[in-house]
């Protein structure tokens, strides 16, 4: 019979679901795959085994429990007798959820260096992500436009068009997107190996969006402007600031402007300019 995975993919993609998101999880449904075998249906003997094998593969709670949301799309489209398996599963703290975060000052040394030994599409990614905070999906599918950026922003959010400021518009001459995340993931290990910045594990282009929120926070940006800068949904600004903020119009250049004033890591890309 046909991989289960790609039952999943191709209903991921039916449904509408990013083409980033619906790869993830038919690559983990492999995963699953090769641990149990390729069935018309699952038990709870076979979750358990995966299960099983999850946690002396080393990984957290909080990631296998990303790693099961696939199980449960592939159960509701076998229809597993009984339905999914129920599993008495600990709970993830917040202090047990890893967030690493560079330093700007280690931000500053990682552009720096990289100046001098990266590629020109690896720089390109990088002055991406240090200049938009940006997240793995939203950096495969930047768009470069003639004085902006379009940024397809991940987690269902809309797209958004941001300034492109003068510092950096040389690094991207060399950008060219990708689809496949793992691929970026790569990218950035390739990085950090180049420059010899020495990092542990579990740190990725998430760690430099913290550091970038961080230091804006710390520089006192708006919040308002910190939000829909770095592209976080008008969900998250509606808790914060209620009802007001729907008449607050977005003017993302302003907001733009005002952030590269006092942007942490744009001087680095011109110290040799």
């Amino acid at each position: 019979m046909n991989s289960n995975a790609e039952l999943v993919y191709e209903d991921l993609v039916a449904r509408g679901r990013k083409e980033s998101t619906a790869r993830m999880w038919r690559a983990s449904l492999r995963r699953f795959e090769a641990c149990c075998g390729v069935k018309d249906g699952y038990g709870r003997d076979d979750v358990v085994k995966y299960l099983a094998q999850l946690r002396s593969d080393g990984l957290k709670q909080s990631s296998i429990n990303v790693m099961l949301r696939p199980l449960n799309l592939l159960c509701e489209i076998q229809g597993w007798e009984g339905g999914f398996p129920k599993l008495a599963m600990p709970k993830v703290r917040r202090c047990d959820i890893s967030r690493p975060v560079l330093t700007c000052a280690q931000v500053g040394e990682l552009i720096v260096k990289a100046k001098e030994v990266c590629s020109e599409r690896e720089l390109a990614f990088l002055v991406a992500s240090t200049t938009y905070g940006l997240r793995r999906e939203e950096l495969g599918s930047l768009e470069v436009l003639d004085g902006h950026v379009k940024v397809n922003t991940a987690k269902g959010g809309e797209v958004v068009v941001q300034l492109l400021p003068d510092e950096i518009k040389s690094y991207l001459v060399g950008y060219r997107g990708v689809a496949d995340v793992r691929y970026l993931t790569r990218v950035f290990q390739s990085i950090i190996n180049k420059v010899g910045l020495g990092l542990d594990a579990g740190y990725g282009w998430h760690s430099i969006r913290r550091s970038l929120t961080t230091e804006l926070f710390l520089r006192d940006a708006k919040l308002i402007d910190l939000v829909r800068f770095m592209r976080w949904s008008e969900a998250t600004l509606g808790r914060e600031f209620g009802v007001v903020v729907l008449y607050i119009e977005r003017r993302q250049d302003y907001i733009d402007r005002s952030v590269f004033k006092i942007h942490p890591f744009l001087p680095f890309w011109v110290l040799d300019a």
